[in-house]
């Protein structure tokens, strides 16, 4: 009798491990992208609905025709370098995500782009969702000197084009060596004025740069100490990294001072030879 009790319990004693393994492996089991295969672009916007399981956001796949929203319940960056400030609760639409969704209903994203606002302009996603485009070589090959620009979500070939031209150029005081490096560094998604001949100058229509910008600088600048009653003056990179330029007295400046548009934040830092702000206008986003 004693040893068919002893059997009973060994054999429950089995069982309780395998259930208890089993179920201690389904919770730790970290969540795995639906397809593991390739990243997709989507435009996003914020759930804003006020209940318990709200709270996530809404995406449309890029390229896509489909205007059926994909819901997720929240977004999760590779390195958690971009603030969530910058990207949740948005206007609708003005982010773009290159990411996956997961098996358990979130998107794990590797790159984050936020639209630069337009003047007197608001993106129409159902009118663009089929347009987007990023590029893929600024310089052409050893046989030609056209650009390539690629559309997202796409099996087509690259697009060759003679040069690209940004809208966003005629807000004043938006550095352009800046939106030129944010295109040809892929840097950016953009959709694009189509054209006929795809040989001509291609128009960028409304452009999503990457955040963070900047993103190979250091966050703080490195302290400089001037003498003799001299200050500080820098530089600035097309990627927007300060670099120092020497100490120099201070001297008389213009009186002209930007006002920058709707959407953009007034931004300066001293310059040789008297060390008078440089203004620009930078999206307003950039210092949320």
């Amino acid at each position: 009798m004693k040893v068919i009790t002893y059997l009973i319990y060994f054999i429950a004693s089995i069982f309780l491990v395998v259930v208890v393994g089993a179920t201690t492996t389904a919770t730790t089991t970290p969540a795995t992208p639906k397809n593991s295969i390739s990243e997709s672009y989507f435009a996003i916007r914020t759930d804003v609905r006020k209940c318990s399981s709200c709270g996530g956001f809404f995406l449309r796949e890029i390229g896509s025709s489909n205007k059926t929203e994909i819901y997720v319940k929240s977004l999760n960056q590779v390195s958690e370098t971009v603030k969530e400030s910058q990207y949740k609760f948005a206007p609708n639409f003005n982010v773009v995500v290159k990411g996956q969704i997961t098996n358990d209903n979130t998107i794990v994203v590797s790159q984050i782009f936020r639209l630069l606002p337009k003047i007197n302009s608001t993106i129409n996603i159902d009118l663009e969702i089929d347009n987007f485009y990023t590029t893929i070589n600024p310089n052409g090959n050893e046989n030609t000197t056209t650009i390539e620009i690629k559309k997202l979500n796409s099996n087509k070939p690259s697009m060759k084009v003679k040069s690209i031209k940004n809208s966003n150029d005629d807000i004043f005081f938006i550095p352009t060596d800046w939106l030129s490096y944010k295109v040809n560094s892929a840097q950016s998604v953009y959709t694009i004025t189509k054209s006929k001949n795809s040989k001509t100058t291609t128009t960028i229509d409304y452009m999503f740069i990457s955040l963070p910008d900047p993103k190979f600088s250091p966050k703080v600048l490195i302290p400089v100490i001037c003498k003799n009653e001299t200050v500080p003056t820098y530089t600035s990179s097309a990627a927007r990294c300060l670099i120092f330029s020497g100490c120099v007295h201070p001297g008389p400046c213009p009186f002209m001072i930007p006002v920058c548009p709707d959407g953009y934040t007034k931004s300066s830092y001293p310059i040789k030879p008297n060390a008078c702000p440089h203004y620009s206008c930078l999206p307003s986003f950039l210092s949320q």
